[in-house]
């Protein structure tokens, strides 16, 4: 052992794109607050197999601004709570929430 995470990945695309539609679906129906931000608030979210949010980091400056008008905070605080003890396959996805009110999750 090398001391590494080993973290299984899920490279099948149809996987790939039911598990976006489906992250998608869980952000979308928690994301209630109208945007005040005026640009893209991009991240980059893990997901694993059940749609719970392991973890997500700001790719640019108005993400790390308005983080808090997202649902990512309260999403990962969910997933915390019902943590498992086996690691599930993990999905990394682009996440972009638009000041029009878009949500968009890609591969």
């Amino acid at each position: 052992m090398d001391g590494t995470n080993q973290t299984a990945e899920i490279t099948d695309r149809a996987k790939l794109d039911e598990l976006a539609l489906k992250v998608y679906d869980r952000i979308n129906q928690t994301w209630q607050t109208s945007p005040t931000f005026t640009q893209n608030l991009v991240y980059r979210v893990s997901a694993s197999q059940d749609r719970a949010i392991g973890n997500f980091d700001p790719l640019n400056q108005p993400a790390k601004d308005y983080t808090q008008q997202t649902p990512l905070p309260n999403l990962l605080k969910s997933a915390e709570t019902s943590n498992s003890s086996s690691a599930p396959p993990v999905v990394k996805f682009t996440v972009v929430f638009a000041p029009t009110g878009t949500l968009e999750v890609n591969p």
